[in-house]
């Protein structure tokens, strides 16, 4: 059981954070609130197996009363459920009648105190388990009203009585006695108008000593206070506020410097002596151990947040308790005196706490939320089910047999890891069927002319299911590069029939009306669509497809013109198809007559660019009036002339033998670092401007609020004049944030077609090139904190002084670090450079290295000569 393990464990260590186990749940209510005085456990019903019960109150006024039989909940354990008449502030089980031993049920309602007695009504046998014969009731014993509204009452044998007497606190510290069924006396805690050195200002908890007839409570001023029965009863000045006599003393007041979350009485185990009852004074952040004349014996700090509190008996003989504390962070924490035992997390916050007999089993944990949780719990594992084989010790062991076992258990280990879940069968499909040409009018417009202002295309795209059921809420996102843009990028599809035909959804992409967007060079013609859905199992699952737009969307054929500002050549193995063959969607609907070896295409931004195919030989050159504007045509001219030569079973080479044009690209990467420190110039005087302009503000409003206001020495004109600044400045910003934009768009084609370049530079494969491109990303985000250049500057040393120690014998770098020195050298901290020259330096080192026959995958580590 629960008390045998940890009385078992009372001299070792800690356990381990365990888990603890659920044995039985339930919700008691909705949206109904609890705290740590709404739980009580215990033989309420009187019944003559003495059977444990679990009772619970809310501040609803709803009680409930549970009787768990079998693990797990069960309609049956609910014995009571009754609505009272008010908010249930507290239970307590006591004998609390004068001329009955029968255990009865307190219940403090706001402004009176009400004795039931718990019931078994119906004509079937005491212990019956019919669940229809098992009908309680609530009958009314007596009642006392409150002349005041209580917060909290405490009940016990005071004066050395024969049964339980009553003490109700109320909101200002007046407590009332109630000896069984009637009133004894009323006295006040403190009473400033008769010189009390203190006053009274919010109620705290009541614990009662019958070894000392005592009562403890706590202070607003973080005292805990002892006073014995004897003062109250032969106290006189403290019956009312405004009377005069006898001053209500305490025996004795400590000082604790917290607030007190709970009192409790508990009896230690005691190497040396038989144990005495100590008070335990738990606090948010301390747990104090008093002994029963004030002294504190000893006091832990605790490193968590208490909740609640509850002493257990560990030894019934000589009457041992250990400590269950409750904490926030949802665990229960179990001591022998100050020593952790055990700790436990839990589902739910407790605010209460118990231990209690169930099912014949003891040491069960009842935790109580305050949002109704309710659970009876247990500590460690469940039990085995089969019992432990002894090893035979006389049998030689097998070392061989035993590596192979090891051998096949790891590749069963490798396999459920690669392996990892397979894809269901039934899945939904994306098809799509992308036009090549533009759309002949705008969507929704029938009457419009071809060749309008505006470019429409529309894909019409299918989707369907492959199972037999339907799936619901399926969420298609599209993503499309800049400048283009769709009226709406995702679209929200209710029902998708299984096995049905494929549902239509056309897609009209077209170039985007922001003046600032529409000026940008196309970065990419690739669109994306992803569908997010769950299976009807629940499960979470996803499907993509991806299509090019037409080439007419970026731009236009226009007659040849010759723009040899920027040009590089792309040889080949094979010999270039016609330009009227590759680029027939964009030929056909320029209406401009265009020569078999020359091509010239116009962006949308009136950049141009043109491809000229030699004749002579296999050589292509792309020429443009600006760097940027060499990517996506170059890129469309490698695409299509792998797919031309693809389907005539062909292997394209393609190869660049010029040098790579690191001074055009490094132009950009400078126009780019210049233009983030001119908008981070801009915002940061901005942001001086709108500092000043507030302070001028603030000074102007209490000179006017002032009755005899100062004259304002030329601060309105000051007010106006920075108001001006502040819009002038603005507007700058904006401009920055367009110039910024416009050449992170440059960098990204640039940084594009440099990673081309490189590629047909150096023969790089698939896999290197993909490595490289998340060193030298072409993903540019302008972030105020971490921009472009210092990630990439950052990728670059990395690339270059890679070096993994895997283990004493195997230490992995790439071949670029060059020396043992230079890979063991330490990355630096990311942060704005002051130029952009180590990055150029660095780019160029990574890629005159690769020109070297540097590889970027894993090699083994250099020699001892090379360290």
């Amino acid at each position: 059981s629960f008390c045998t393990l940890l009385e078992g464990g009372r001299g070792g260590t800690m356990g381990s954070l365990f888990k603890a186990r659920d044995w039985w749940q339930t919700r008691c209510g909705d949206n109904e609130e609890f705290d740590k005085r709404c739980l009580v456990l215990g033989n309420i019903d009187n019944d003559p197996s003495g059977l444990d019960k679990i009772v619970t109150g809310s501040f609803q006024g709803t009680l409930r009363i549970y009787q768990p039989k079998q693990k797990g909940y069960k309609a049956d354990d609910l014995l009571l459920e009754q609505e009272l008449d008010g908010p249930i502030l507290q239970l307590a089980a006591g004998k609390f009648l004068s001329n009955s031993n029968h255990t009865l049920l307190a219940v403090l309602n706001p402004q009176k105190l009400v004795i039931y007695n718990v019931q078994r009504v119906g004509g079937a046998q005491e212990g019956s388990h019919d669940p229809l014969n098992r009908q309680y009731t609530l009958a009314k014993q007596y009642e006392q009203l409150l002349d005041r509204l209580a917060f909290n009452f405490v009940h016990g044998p005071f004066g050395q009585a024969q049964r339980d007497h009553v003490c109700v606190q109320t909101l200002d510290g007046k407590l009332n006695f109630f000896e069984q069924e009637k009133s004894y006396f009323t006295r006040y805690l403190s009473n400033p108008s008769s010189g009390s050195e203190k006053s009274f200002l919010l109620p705290g908890l009541l614990c009662y000593d019958a070894g000392i007839d005592s009562f403890i409570t706590n202070t607003s001023t973080f005292e805990v206070e002892c006073y014995r029965y004897s003062t109250f009863v032969s106290s006189s000045g403290s019956e009312d506020k405004d009377s005069e006599g006898k001053k209500l003393r305490c025996d004795w007041s400590v000082n604790v410097g917290e607030d007190v979350v709970d009192i409790q009485l508990c009896r230690f185990f005691k190497p040396s002596g038989n144990p005495t009852t100590e008070i335990v004074v738990l606090c948010d952040r301390t747990l104090f151990i008093l002994k029963e004349t004030g002294e504190i014996r000893q006091q832990q700090r605790l490193d968590y947040f208490p909740t609640c509190l509850v002493p257990y008996p560990l030894n019934q003989v000589q009457n041992i308790h250990n400590l269950i504390v409750g904490t926030q962070t949802a665990s229960v924490m179990i001591y022998n005196d100050q020593k952790l035992l055990w700790s436990a997390k839990t589902n739910h916050t407790p605010v209460a706490l118990g231990v209690v007999t169930l099912a014949k089993l003891e040491g069960f944990i009842v935790l109580l939320s305050d949002d109704g949780h309710l659970s009876c719990n247990y500590l460690g594992t469940d039990p085995a089910t089969q019992p432990t084989q002894l090893l035979d010790t006389t049998r030689e062991l097998d070392y061989d047999d035993m590596d192979e076992e090891h051998r096949q258990l790891q590749q069963l280990i490798r396999q459920a890891v690669n392996a990892g879940k397979s894809e269901p069968e039934d899945h939904i499909t994306l098809q799509y069927n992308c036009p090549s040409q533009l759309d002949d009018c705008a969507p929704g417009d029938m009457d419009s002319t071809p060749g309008g202002g505006g470019k429409y295309c529309t894909v019409r795209l299918y989707v369907a299911y492959t199972g037999k059921e339907d799936i619901e809420n399926a969420i298609l996102t599209i993503s499309v590069p800049q400048p283009f843009e769709l009226a709406q990028s995702s679209i929200l599809i209710e029902r998708v029939e299984g096995g049905g035909a494929p549902q239509m959804l056309p897609l009209t992409f077209s170039m985007s009306n922001d003046p600032g967007v529409a000026c940008l060079t196309p970065t990419s013609l690739q669109a994306e669509v992803i569908c997010c859905y769950s299976s009807p199992a629940g499960e979470p699952l996803t499907s993509r497809c991806s299509f090019f737009l037409p080439m007419s969307l970026a731009g236009c054929a226009i007659p040849p013109v010759k723009n040899p500002n920027f040009k590089i050549t792309l040889e080949t193995n094979l010999a270039p198809p016609p330009l009227q063959v590759l680029f027939d969607d964009v030929i056909g609907t320029s209406g401009e007559a265009q020569s078999v070896n020359v091509l010239s295409f116009q962006y949308n931004n009136s950049s141009d660019v043109t491809i000229l195919i030699s004749k002579s030989a296999n050589r292509c050159r792309i020429q443009a009036s600006h760097f940027e504007s060499l990517w996506l045509l170059t890129a469309e001219l490698v695409r299509r002339m792998k797919i031309y030569y693809g389907a005539q079973n062909q292997a394209l080479k393609i190869k660049y033998a010029d040098s790579l044009p690191f001074q055009d690209y490094f132009q950009v990467v400078d126009t780019h670092f210049k233009a983030r420190v001119q908008l981070a110039e801009s915002q940061h005087k901005l942001s001086e401007r709108a500092h000043q302009f507030r302070s001028i503000q603030k000074r102007l409003l209490v000179r006017f609020k002032d009755r005899n206001p100062s004259p304002l020495n030329n601060l309105d004109k000051l007010f106006e004049d920075t108001y001006r600044q502040l819009l002038s400045i603005s507007e700058e910003v904006d401009r920055h944030q367009q110039s910024l934009s416009v050449a992170s768009n440059v960098l990204v084609c640039a940084t594009h077609l440099i990673l081309l370049l490189v590629q047909y530079r150096f023969d790089m494969k698939k896999e290197d090139i993909k490595i490289f491109k998340h060193y030298l990303s072409p993903i540019v985000v302008d972030s105020p904190t971490q921009g472009w250049e210092e990630c990439t500057d950052a990728a670059m040393t990395h690339l270059v002084c890679l070096y993994v120690p895997l283990s004493p014998s195997l230490q992995l770098r790439t071949s670029l670090a060059k020396t043992y020195k230079e890979a063991m050298s330490m990355p630096q901290p990311l942060q704005v450079p002051p130029d952009t020259n180590k990055l150029k330096k660095h780019i160029a080192l990574v890629c005159d290295r690769l020109a070297k026959g540097g590889s970027l995958r894993n090699e083994k580590p250099p020699s001892k000569d090379q360290k």
